[in-house]
């Protein structure tokens, strides 16, 4: 059965989303907008940064509220005319596995990365193609929640689990390599009617090469995640 994918504003999610984000994430400066980047500094205790946060977010949904209504209105739009043929895509790539149950729900987001939370089925997006496409953005973490579910019940890995011998990282690197070969692939791509080619992130570039090369001899998802996951973990 396919999800049932909610897109909702929710100020609250978001400020919880960047008090997150600031603490423990090592892409702060991707995550925050230019004017607001001051909350970095070290002279703001934790409990400081934390209501600045909140204040910050509070009043750019307000400054912006009938955009950001209308942007995600019509994110959701655009996604009830996609998203039959991207669950029958996704159910064809990783031939019948089925999705895992919970309630999926994407937030909109005034910040400029979209993390995800795997367990809960939550994830970020951007209310307007300022920077990112949404429809793109909700694609790629929907990619991410089958994936992880996928590896799970047939490898037994977790998202954090560590591969020796590899970046302690590695598990992330293959999920978003794998994205990212999807993404630039055709059949992806007229779906979503996009022509431009995504890069992988940054440590990946040898793997995407080797993923691309390997794709698009092979569309199998068993034997090709089979090469970069049968491997001893630590």
């Amino acid at each position: 059965m396919n999800p049932k994918l909610k897109l909702a504003i929710d100020v609250k999610a978001d400020i919880k989303n960047a008090k997150w984000f600031v603490s423990h994430s090592e892409f702060i400066d991707w995550f925050l907008p230019l004017n607001f980047q001051y909350i970095t500094s070290k002279r703001f205790s934790l409990s400081e940064r934390n209501k600045i946060i909140a204040e910050y977010t509070k009043h750019i949904y307000k400054l912006n509220k009938k955009e950001i209504l209308k942007g995600v209105n019509e994110t959701r739009k655009q996604w009830s005319k996609i998203e039959g043929k991207f669950y029958k895509f996704v159910d064809e790539i990783f031939c019948g596995h089925p999705w895992p149950k919970g309630k999926y729900i994407g937030y909109a987001s005034i910040y400029l990365m979209f993390p995800r939370n795997i367990n809960e089925k939550t994830f970020y997006f951007p209310y307007s193609e300022n920077k990112w496409n949404p429809l793109g953005t909700i694609a790629h973490e929907m990619l991410h929640f089958i994936f992880f579910d996928y590896i799970k019940k047939k490898y037994g890995i977790n998202e954090n689990d560590e591969f020796k011998g590899k970046n302690t990282k590695y598990v992330w690197q293959v999920s978003e390599t794998f994205n990212t070969v999807i993404e630039n692939w055709k059949p992806y791509k007229d779906i979503f009617g996009t022509k431009e080619k995504n890069k992988p992130y940054p440590g990946c570039e040898k793997m995407f090469v080797a993923m691309v090369k390997q794709w698009n001899k092979n569309q199998d998802i068993e034997s090709f995640l089979d090469k970069w996951l049968l491997k001893g973990k630590f």
